[in-house]
């Protein structure tokens, strides 16, 4: 081997041999330009007059933050083989805008790869999401220059491997992101699906606060650009920043509308509303200035005041009663714990560690388990809701027995399962006579304790399996299934004899009442319900004309008259 050349020796050396399974940056050296871009016999010339111009990296990552200078990392391969040793060398940052790789011998250059977000995807010399170059080692030693250049947050990864441990290190991030891009995309279809069906907005916010953190997030790794976008250069450089803001936008409009603060908390909800608008006005000025730097520097700012209004919504709300926050505020504490390590570390401010930057990942996939829970939660109180609500428009609220809404649909039911199997069904119509009197004498307050009364004991002496309801006014209607008309009569006169034993002492006032019954009998299969109901009330009809206190009973082949009320009910 030829005489190294004077610094040389401060070059650090690597093994070609050695297949790294992490980043090496450590082991290199790298410099920083500083007035004006530098090509890589500058770089040469440099090192070859001052060798102290090459620093030591820290970390095994390199980090230098927003719109930095550009960066050029150094090191000697050293082949001792006779053979050559095929490596990647390649950089794990995916949102990098210029990555060049120089191989050099001699003061020559072998070969030059680009890379980066600011080329097309087919115009760089290996078409991958990652800046990497696949280089054939000869014997002996060839020089590596990386030069990395971006207005993004600088994030240096080197990796120099196997072709084989390269495509390990690739189908483990795949599948990573597969995960959790996976899991972002059914939470945001799921809640895109209930928006759409309960026309409820927080459910619409949702689904863009998860849509819109995949997106960013395939922006920044470069995913975007390989499978949506892989000639819109322009928009990848602008995507990230602008995605940044619509997802903590979002993010903030799905916690207002699920924390109800436009009717709780409305000064917070408007200094959120001034936020907001004020974020992608000065993006608007960014972008018409062509300033990145400071478009990127307004999307990292948001990160952190997005997650002190999340955790500060979620723990008032929490306080104040709403017991679905708490959901809310540990998956809010999740994402935003998570987002600012990954800020941090992409930035540069606290070391760098695999942990520290996929922790917004790790932050969204907890905040939307737990989010998804504070949203089924929602889903199953208003479910109750409307099930109570049901019932209660079933229901007569003053006796509590079934009212013609809940009794006809039952009713209905089971006169067609009767019907089919050719068994025995009967209705009974119960009316409680001389009420209207009972309503002068004793007031109409009186007259609703009476009515409670009889209901109740109605309900006690019915038969499992009978359908009781009330119909309207003082009358109660009762379906009899398996009951043939003998049987039917009996309960009715059952039925009759309670309530003219029951004695009712209503404020020192001895009351006693008595009802009439009208029962009707199905002997046809072609009978409906509603005939078999008419029938029972003329029935029941014909009971007042004889006198009251007593039970008549017809079968349903006898054609209903239509009746006129007798004129002791009320109305």
């Amino acid at each position: 081997m030829a005489e190294s050349p004077p610094g040389d020796g401060l070059v650090p050396v690597i093994d070609a041999q050695t297949d790294h399974q992490g980043s090496i940056v450590d082991r290199m050296a790298f410099l920083v330009e500083h007035e004006q871009p530098l090509s890589f016999d500058d770089v040469q010339s440099l090192i070859r007059r001052n060798p102290a111009v090459l620093q030591k990296p820290e970390s095994s990552v390199l980090t230098r933050g927003i719109n930095s200078e550009a960066v050029w990392v150094v090191a000697n391969v050293i082949n001792s083989t006779n053979d050559t040793i095929v490596r990647r060398v390649s950089v794990g940052t995916g949102w990098l805008e210029h990555v060049d790789f120089f191989l050099l011998a001699d003061n020559r250059l072998l070969q030059h790869f680009v890379a980066g977000d600011r080329i097309a995807l087919n115009e760089r010399s290996l078409a991958k999401r990652l800046p990497s170059a696949d280089y054939s080692f000869p014997p002996g030693k060839t020089r590596l220059l990386v030069r990395v250049e971006t207005a993004d947050p600088m994030k240096l990864p080197l990796y120099f491997s196997s072709i084989a441990s390269s495509h390990n290190q690739e189908q483990a991030q795949t599948a990573f992101y597969s995960f959790v891009y996976g899991l972002m995309f059914a939470l945001s279809a799921y809640t895109l699906m209930l928006f759409v069906s309960l026309r409820q907005r927080r459910y619409l916010y949702y689904s863009l606060y998860t849509g819109t953190f995949v997106a960013m997030t395939a922006s920044y790794n470069g995913i975007g650009m390989v499978l949506l976008w892989p000639e819109a250069v322009v928009w990848q450089q602008w995507a990230p920043p602008l995605l940044m803001l619509c997802f903590a936008s979002s993010g903030l409009a799905f916690a207002t509308n699920f924390l109800r603060t436009k009717l709780n908390r409305p000064r917070l909800h408007r200094v959120i509303q001034v936020l907001c608008i004020s974020y992608f006005v000065l993006f608007g000025i960014c972008f018409a200035l062509n300033e990145q730097g400071p478009a990127l520097r307004l999307a990292f700012l948001i990160v952190p005041v997005f997650s002190v209004l999340m955790l500060y919504m979620g723990v008032s709300s929490w306080m104040s009663g709403n017991e679905s926050a708490r959901y809310f505020m540990l998956g809010t504490l999740a994402s935003a714990v998570g987002a600012t390590i990954t800020a941090l570390t992409v930035t540069g401010t606290i070391s760098y560690t695999q942990v520290g930057y996929y922790a917004v990942d790790i932050g969204m996939v907890v905040d939307a388990m737990l989010l998804m829970l504070a949203l089924a939660d929602l889903v199953r109180k208003n479910v109750d809701a409307r099930v109570i609500a049901e019932r209660t428009a079933q229901v007569d609220l003053l006796t509590g027995l079934n009212n013609r809404r809940g009794f006809l649909p039952v009713a209905q039911s089971l006169w067609s399962l009767v019907t089919r199997n050719h068994r025995n069904i009967c209705v009974a119509m119960i009316d409680i006579d001389n009420f209207k009197s009972i309503n002068d004498r004793y007031g109409h307050a009186a007259g609703d304790r009476i009515l409670k009364k009889i209901a109740s004991e109605l309900d006690r002496s019915r038969r499992h399996g009978d359908l009781l309801a009330r119909w309207g006014g003082e009358e109660f209607t009762l379906l009899l299934p398996e009951t043939d008309q003998a049987e039917a009569h009996k309960v009715a006169e059952r039925y009759r004899r309670s309530v003219e034993q029951l004695v009712i002492n209503d404020h020192g006032k001895v009351i006693q009442c008595t009802i009439s019954v009208g029962v009707a009998s199905r002997h046809s299969e072609h009978v409906t319900l509603e005939h078999a109901i008419a029938t029972a009330d003329q029935r029941l009809y014909q009971a007042k004309v004889q006198g009251r206190n007593q039970v008549c009973i017809g079968s349903t082949s006898d054609e209903p008259k239509r009746r006129s009320p007798p004129p002791e009910k009320s109305s």
